[in-house]
């Protein structure tokens, strides 16, 4: 089912529904007695890059109801990404590809977290109705969301109103949730403190798993000991991908003199399936031939692995940079929409490229993503992607590297003093 005709849906039936929902909650709200939190559902549909941004949420969560049984739901799209971040005890997938298997498959988890009498549920979508409205056919008693809008009914739909700050990472928009709803601290004065305590869980990569993509790789005529770089020139095709790209001969051009500052270096551009012409036109720009197509010919488990390996990962906003830094890679982020404030990679070594233009971020919360400008968003052109050139972009690849060199260069020297003092 098109995303544009889930969202149009989810405005014009959810207001209706989430208003019934809410006079329902409110005159049900007095014979309700709380009970303890012994099940916990948390709710992200779009976005495999937003349900990494939720983990440190889930670790907060674990931390906080430690004796409390997790449940997840999201799209049928995102099980791969809950399969390896592993922080869930039961996860429970909506199929929308179809009108018919969407209705199908709400109604089935609606019984199954009925049946599981769950307490509360965390909405983390922004502006969505749907989790609130599955929230409620599932009979949970306590709802956690955020109130951005002058929706008279998510106030009274909500039992913990969460604040969104946009002058946040959205990694700790969504933690604040569960600090309110952990401490009640409206004004969050020990937010930041708590805040610390939780990161980006990291995933452990087996020489057993990288001899095996190294394996892979040779049949692409990459050689085991090949230096890496890995491109990412796609954005979700969901909200606007035409504004958020770069043009394709700017990522020919980068990856040209990637492979020009390290000997034997090879590219690996990658993608979906759904991805693989559009990156194929891509690398046809590239005058290298140490280029290499990789979009749809890795699992996602398999694309960590290669992420682990890479010396860097320069990628558009998208799922993909956030994955990275599950291997805590390093990764050069651009963003050419939507701002660094809210989605930057959180690695160890991250940077991004985001012009400081007055018409940055084009979408927000605050305007649905869907209307830019006056416009909808499908018309809006990337000529804020189209004001980057190049040279900004290889410069900070080049202080990645010297960088990640000098640090390389620190450890050898303090192995070799270390080994002088062997007896």
């Amino acid at each position: 089912m098109d995303v544009e005709l889930m969202r149009r849906l989810d405005r014009v039936l959810g207001d209706a529904a989430c208003s019934m929902l809410a006079t329902a909650h409110r005159l049900r709200k007095p014979f309700v007695t709380t009970r303890p939190i012994k099940k916990i559902v948390v709710m992200k549909f779009f976005g495999m890059g937003s349900i990494i941004v939720a983990s440190r949420s889930l670790a907060a969560l674990r931390d906080r109801y430690p004796d409390a049984e997790l449940h997840f739901v999201t799209f049928k799209s995102n099980q791969g990404i809950l399969d390896i971040l592993g922080m869930t005890d039961h996860n429970h997938y909506v199929d929308p590809s179809t009108p018919q298997a969407f209705v199908k498959t709400t109604l089935g988890v609606a019984r199954t977290l009925r049946k599981a009498k769950c307490d509360l549920v965390f909405d983390l979508e922004f502006f969505a109705k749907f989790p609130l409205v599955l929230g409620s056919l599932a009979g949970i008693p306590q709802k956690a969301g955020f109130y951005l809008t002058s929706e008279s009914w998510r106030r009274e739909l909500l039992d913990i109103t969460g604040f969104y700050n946009s002058y946040f990472h959205t990694s700790d928009i969504f933690l604040s949730l569960v600090y309110l709803s952990a401490t009640g601290d409206y004004y969050y004065t020990g937010f930041s403190e708590f805040s610390t305590k939780y990161t980006y869980p990291r995933i452990e990569i087996s020489e057993l798993e990288r001899a095996a993509l190294r394996s892979k790789l040779v049949q692409h005529g990459i050689k085991p000991g090949d230096p890496l770089f890995v491109i990412n020139a796609n954005t979700s095709p969901d909200l606007a991908p035409e504004a958020r790209k770069w043009p394709k001969e700017r990522y020919a051009q980068l990856a040209d003199e990637l492979v020009a500052t390290t000997p034997n270096a090879r590219v690996c551009f990658i993608g979906a399936p759904n991805e693989r012409a559009y990156v194929e036109s891509v690398a046809e720009g590239c005058k290298t031939p140490r280029k290499h197509v990789l979009a749809g010919d890795l699992s996602l488990r398999e694309l960590l692995v290669l992420f682990s390996e890479a010396k860097l990962v320069v990628s558009n906003d998208s799922g993909p940079m956030h994955l990275a830094c599950l291997v805590d890679a390093p990764v050069l982020g651009l963003f050419f929409a939507d701002t660094p404030t809210l989605f930057a990679p959180l690695s160890t070594d991250s940077r991004v490229i985001a012009p400081p233009l007055y018409s940055m971020p084009i979408f927000s919360v605050y305007n649905g993503k869907d209307v830019v400008q006056g416009k909808n968003v499908e018309a809006v052109e990337n000529r804020i992607a189209r004001s980057v050139p190049v040279e900004q972009v290889h410069r900070e690849v080049r202080a990645m590297l010297a960088k990640r060199n000098a640090g390389k260069a620190r450890r050898a020297q303090s192995m070799a003093l270390a080994d002088s003092f062997d007896p």
